[in-house]
């Protein structure tokens, strides 16, 4: 099995601040910047074993581990540098902030080194997000899904932390433990937060998170994974801190075991337990960069790998971490989200001269909320809701063409708190697209393109028994899918914009867009996220034009550090409304191993 990827850089989330920037001075990195516009183009000289994955006697990868392969003779000695080697790097689109940008699909295999993915084939173009895992590179968004047997060969160890990566606890190596860990600190200046509506004054914002892992491999067929997480927040004219994604004490934010195995011709599994999930297209949910403490949930999962065909059914609870005291979070029931995706690689070709991969996806989303307010002419009317979402996304690369094309149709229905109040049937969409044109072939092979969304909106001047047509996405799409500062949510609204990525080095990369927005429905709210609507009713559709701009710079393999900026234009009708433009910039720093 070849591991795919594409040497497509994209961007991130960010950090930056004086105190991160000091921090990286003080340990003294020396990283040099090479002025390489194909950020793989260095890799093949050092040494990488071609498979990690043995054969199965059908021809199928086997998942039940790897064996190891002679590495291939390199031009350059192996390295194994320390921390600050930045040498051989992953490239940066496993970062998971980059999931929610249009993705190449580059077939070029990377050295088995850089990447520790699981056995799934095709589905591990674009570092494993078509898998239904998340990005899964050097490091993965969901660590468990990374797979780091290939170390029971020294030879593959190129980092002086793999000795913690791969731990075997018997004699044949079948046995093993891999612990992980993460710290990321972010800081926030909003100059008018949420378009002023929060604070007078400028609010600076800081929060860091520290999670640890480990993953227990008991033979070819069981695992245990658990992780420990902590967030603190403070600053200064802060706000949004409730509610227990903020600031968490010590909990558990991951405990599940998996039983897998070759049957069916298929790589099945099923996980029973308390787990991240991100098996949906960005613009529904994505890794958690902030708030700090990522969406966890309970529940079981079971998967299954054919060779162009995968399903995935899930049926989970959001666990509930609003606790304040340590190990009390606890299996929530106040919101469920079930369903199942399916996912079928077209058959590679060949188009322009360039390997090409496309995914169709389809999928069915289940979301049982507890609390769901929709608008009112003037607030908000408290209620439950259930939506049944159905939906398709055609995405990949055809050529030098990288794109994503979805669409979702919502039912269900909305049942106020007020008993007297009749339930509201609902009937909603969604309209998701991207599409990026790549020059290869000049400096920094940049990708080029235009983002469009159209999400219906309801109607807040119809009756009670009326029905509702606004699109709930009700667990926080990727910040870096629409408006990084999030002051406008996936609801009620139509976008378009330019958007650029450029690899503006071997370990660098720049993404710019420039959406603007307008309401789909001006007879609805304008939105913060699904189930917070602004108070102010401006006239007119017209929103806000909000340019924006991400810089990630991937230090070492342990290092990344990222900077965002973002200036909210507020239309006039918003300001007379009682809204303000202003700015939103963000920093980031993340040490991972």
């Amino acid at each position: 099995m070849k591991h795919n990827c594409l040497p497509y850089s994209r961007i991130l989330t960010a950090p930056l601040v004086a105190g991160s920037v000091g921090l990286l001075v003080a340990l003294g990195c020396s990283t040099t910047l090479a002025a390489e516009t194909a950020p793989l183009a260095a890799f093949p000289q050092y040494p990488h074993t071609p498979t990690t994955h043995k054969a199965s006697a059908n021809g199928q990868p086997d998942p039940h581990g790897a064996t190891p392969v002679a590495p291939v003779t390199a031009t350059a000695p192996r390295r194994t540098g320390g921390f600050w080697d930045n040498m051989l790097l992953p490239p940066l689109t496993s970062r998971p902030e980059a999931y929610g940008q249009p993705q190449s699909l580059e077939l070029s295999p990377l050295p088995s080194a850089l990447l520790h993915q699981g056995p799934w084939g095709v589905f591990n173009s674009n570092t494993g997000a078509a898998a239904g895992f998340g990005t899964v590179g050097y490091y993965a968004v969901s660590r468990w899904a990374e797979d780091w047997s290939n170390l029971r060969d020294k030879r593959n160890r190129i980092d002086w932390m793999d000795p913690l990566k791969y731990i075997p606890l018997n004699q044949s190596g079948s046995i093993y433990l891999s612990l992980s860990g993460n710290f990321r600190q972010h800081n926030f200046y909003d100059q008018k937060a949420g378009f002023g509506t929060l604070r007078t004054a400028p609010a600076y914002r800081q929060n860091m998170r520290w999670n640890a892992g480990a993953d227990l491999h008991l033979g070819e067929h069981v695992r245990l994974y658990g992780e420990l997480l902590s967030a603190q927040a403070g600053g200064t004219n802060y706000y949004g801190y409730a509610g227990g994604r903020w600031r968490s004490k010590l909990d558990a934010q991951q405990a599940f075991v998996e039983v897998k195995g070759h049957v069916l011709n298929a790589n099945m599994g099923v996980m029973v337990g308390r787990m991240t999930f991100l098996d949906a297209p960005p613009y529904i949910t994505a890794g958690s960069v902030y708030p700090a403490v990522p969406y966890s949930w309970n529940g079981v999962r079971g998967y299954a790998f054919w060779k162009r065909f995968r399903v995935d059914l899930f049926d989970l609870t959001l666990t509930n971490n609003a606790p304040t005291t340590a190990f009390h979070d606890q299996v929530g029931y106040r919101t469920r989200w079930y369903g199942a995706y399916t996912s079928y690689a077209v058959p590679e070709f060949k188009l322009m001269g360039r390997s090409s991969q496309i995914f169709v996806d389809t999928f069915y989303m289940g979301y049982l909320l507890a609390s769901s307010p929709i608008a009112s002419a003037t607030g908000t009317i408290a209620g439950s809701t259930r939506r049944d979402t159905p939906g398709s996304r055609i995405w990949g690369n055809a050529g030098p063409i990288e794109f994503s094309l979805g669409g979702m149709w919502q039912g269900g229905e909305f049942r106020p708190a007020k008993q007297a109040s009749p339930t509201r049937a609902v009937s909603a969409y969604s309209l998701n697209a991207q599409i990026s044109w790549r020059f290869a072939k000049w400096w920094g092979r940049p990708a080029i393109g235009i983002q469009a969304d159209d999400i219906s909106g309801g109607n807040t001047h119809k009756g009670p028994n009326s029905t509702w047509n606004s699109f709930l996405s009700p667990f926080v799409p990727s910040a870096y899918y629409l408006d990084m500062s999030t002051y406008i949510g996936n609801a009620n609204l139509i976008d378009v914009g330019p958007i650029a990525t450029v690899a503006t080095s071997r370990n660098t990369t720049l993404l710019m867009k420039v959406p603007v927005v307008w309401r789909s429905s001006t007879n609805d709210a304008i939105y913060a996220n699904s189930t917070a609507a602004y108070r102010f009713r401006p006239s007119g559709g017209y929103t806000a034009t909000m340019p924006q701009a991400s810089f990630t710079w991937r230090a070492t393999r342990h290092v990344t550090f990222s900077l965002d900026g973002e200036y909210i234009f507020a239309s006039k009708a918003m300001v007379k409304a009682g809204a303000s433009s202003g700015a939103y910039v963000q920093s980031n720093l993340e040490l991972t191993f």
